[in-house]
């Protein structure tokens, strides 16, 4: 079973992006590329992974309870995707403290698909209720 989704996230809905959480600090960003999404080298541009990679992070680190606040996101390129490819980014929170989380994990091409970059990212816990 999953949890409701993420809050509504203007900027993922205009890149493209859709965003879902798997449970507690996990979610899956998804987002299939175009021709608008091109380097000069013709492969997808790396701010397009940092974009899916930052939905899936801002996602697991808001719920109910809690407002995240990102401090810092970092995405080791491997290596690239082609336009076309379906990315999909998944992150876990893996450490928390008593106002910190560290969030790991990946972006591939589609669902289980080559590893294309690691995320590791963390962000500071604030509890939404008075």
């Amino acid at each position: 079973m999953t949890d409701p989704g993420p809050g509504d996230d203007e900027f993922s809905r205009l890149l493209g992006i859709e965003v879902r959480r798997v449970g507690p600090g996990h979610t899956l960003a998804t987002m299939t590329t175009t021709p608008h999404h091109a380097n000069p080298h013709g492969t997808v541009h790396g701010a397009v992974f940092y974009a899916v990679a930052g939905a899936a992070v801002a996602a697991a680190a808001n719920d109910d309870e809690h407002s995240g606040i990102v401090s810092s996101v970092l995405v080791e390129y491997l290596q690239p995707a082609a336009i076309g490819d379906a990315l999909q980014a998944e992150v876990s929170r893996e450490v928390s403290t008593d106002r910190e989380d560290i969030f790991t994990g990946t972006v591939r091409r589609g669902d289980q698909g080559d590893l294309l970059a690691w995320v590791r990212a963390r962000g500071t816990r604030r509890s939404r209720r008075g």
